[in-house]
């Protein structure tokens, strides 16, 4: 998916910029016993050639939280995570800063919410 390669920074993110259906993404469906189905989509922005995934992003393979999915080659990406509606409530930080239309930071093993 996706043919050009535009940076994934807040301002683009606002513009008319087709930053997350025009750059080369990866979309993977994961099944979550806690959050039901689970999209994890991996975006490549400006100077990503390619997103490279490990053995257990393999279809029907279980991944384990923490678990290494893979890599970006060279450059800036960002992933989206999309859950089922009414599968988890956001954390606060999250929400506030979605209102106003601010990026957040999350690292790996940053709180996103909790199941509902």
């Amino acid at each position: 998916m996706g043919k050009q390669f535009w940076t994934v920074n807040p301002l683009a993110i606002n513009s008319p910029v087709p930053v997350f259906s025009e750059n080369i993404r990866r979309v993977n469906i994961i099944e979550s016993s806690v959050f039901g189905k689970v999209a994890f989509v991996c975006v490549g922005a400006t100077m990503v050639g390619s997103i490279v995934y490990t053995d257990i992003m393999k279809e029907g393979s279980k991944v384990n939280k923490g678990a290494d999915l893979g890599s970006y080659k060279f450059g800036g990406s960002t992933c989206i995570t999309v859950f089922q509606k009414g599968r988890i409530t956001f954390d606060a930080d999250l929400l506030e800063s979605t209102s106003k239309q601010l990026e957040t930071l999350v690292k790996m093993g940053t709180s996103l919410g909790v199941a509902s």
